[in-house]
């Protein structure tokens, strides 16, 4: 579902994201490709209120949306925040990591566009055997103390 692919002028999607922002305090731009791999969505809105952005990949429109409402509402309505090297677990019981995107000014468009160098961008990963790449870090989490996980709730600004 692409709202420009359906006819809508750059002029419209704007506005319609501007009016998702100003009503729920977030939007999710999704980027759809025949090879699903390639699929990602990432939210604005975010950034306005001191947060990084999230991005995921290979997740259908649904999913996507349904991940990212749980976090942005954990953000949004808990003042929860997420960083590199949180985790949280997925509905069906996988394991996400997030880590800071390098390069997300590729990617996350709309959100750079709208709030400049200023943003920060987490991307989602679903953890398998595969360290996802900048996370060489993890290769050694089990020889390290536990620093916590998830996100920090009440962190105060």
């Amino acid at each position: 579902m692409c709202l420009q692919c359906d006819g809508w002028s750059a002029a419209e999607v704007e506005r319609h994201i501007n009016n998702l922002i100003e009503q729920h305090g977030w939007a999710f731009q999704y980027v759809e490709d025949p090879n699903p791999r390639r699929c990602f969505g990432y939210t604005m809105g975010l950034t306005k209120l001191g947060e990084p952005e999230f991005l995921v990949r290979g997740l259908d429109m649904a999913d996507t949306n349904k991940m990212f409402s749980g976090f942005v509402s954990s953000v949004i309505e808990r003042r929860e925040h997420f960083d590199n090297g949180h985790t949280a677990n997925w509905v069906d019981g996988r394991l996400l990591y997030f880590s800071t995107m390098l390069g997300a000014t590729k990617y996350a468009l709309g959100a750079y566009a709208r709030y400049g160098h200023g943003t920060r961008v987490l991307e989602i990963h679903f953890m398998d055997s595969e360290v996802p790449p900048a996370t060489l870090a993890l290769m050694y989490k089990s020889f390290s103390a536990t620093a916590g996980y998830g996100p920090v709730p009440g962190r105060k600004r």
